[in-house]
């Protein structure tokens, strides 16, 4: 039986684009060197229409992504491969709750996505698996070649994929590497605000992207929104009138680089 879970916790987000996003890095005085840096890649598999590029996994709620830790440069690579579903479909009884197995450092979670400056909320399902990969897999998965993405599932991937998604193996051989996107990561406390702020920086081609976050439960979460909006305003950074989903900005920007 499937049945749409029920989130505790929410991740308040506000973005920022383009100038507006350069504008806020500076307000903010966030320095390259304080923040973690890593690399990310996506995969789907882009169409060309009569509309541009469709995404068709991104427009089914799937998203595949890598983050690689830009220091990392071994035989082997710290792999952090994470399988979201957003907007996250009814799910059978096993995928209900949060889930994490410590001894296959894998985590399930089930949260609502809030993006300013509607916050309209979004149940989001990932499952978050950090491994070590042998570097020629990385390199495969990311070459020009369609598929070479079954080294970095874990079977806890592919068995979500299937049950809440009907994706299969087969499913997954038509896959190209969308990347890089090169990404810088803050942690702060502000003392507006009891949880500490994530702020994320994405750059890729001519795109500009900062997002600043914060995780709180559902109940708090409509208090959260105004405080993160007031927290800004006295950091001399005012929040978008209007909001951009970066994923798919990034993705669709993306693609159509691929060449054909």
């Amino acid at each position: 039986m499937t049945q749409t879970p029920t989130a505790t916790a929410a991740e308040i987000k506000i973005s920022f684009a383009g100038d507006e996003a350069r504008n806020a890095a500076r307000a903010l005085e966030l320095e390259g060197g304080e923040g973690c840096s890593r690399t990310i890649h996506f995969w789907d598999s882009p169409k060309k229409g009569g509309d541009g590029v469709s995404l068709p996994f991104l427009d089914r709620g799937v998203i595949l992504r890598l983050r690689l830790d830009d220091e990392d440069r071994g035989s082997k690579r710290e792999a952090e491969m994470t399988v979201k579903l957003r907007p996250c479909p009814p799910l059978p009884s096993d995928w209900q709750k949060n889930l994490k197995n410590e001894e296959e450092d894998w985590e399930f979670t089930i949260e609502e996505d809030r993006t300013g400056p509607a916050f309209t909320p979004v149940l989001s399902a990932s499952l978050q698996a950090d491994r070590k990969v042998k570097a020629e897999f990385v390199e495969s998965a990311l070459g020009p070649e369609r598929g070479a993405l079954d080294h970095l599932l874990a079977k806890p991937h592919r068995d979500l994929l299937k049950d809440a998604v009907g994706l299969k193996k087969g499913d997954l051989s038509d896959l190209r590497a969308l990347g890089p996107v090169h990404a810088v990561k803050w942690k702060q406390d502000w003392d507006a605000l009891a949880p500490p702020v994530a702020i994320e920086e994405w750059t890729t081609k001519d795109l500009r992207f900062l997002e600043v976050s914060v995780r709180v439960s559902t109940a708090d979460a409509a208090e959260t929104q105004k405080q993160l909006g007031r927290a800004l305003r006295n950091r001399n950074v005012e929040p978008p009138q209007s909001g951009e989903t970066k994923t798919r900005a990034v993705l669709t920007a993306l693609a159509r680089s691929l060449e054909r």
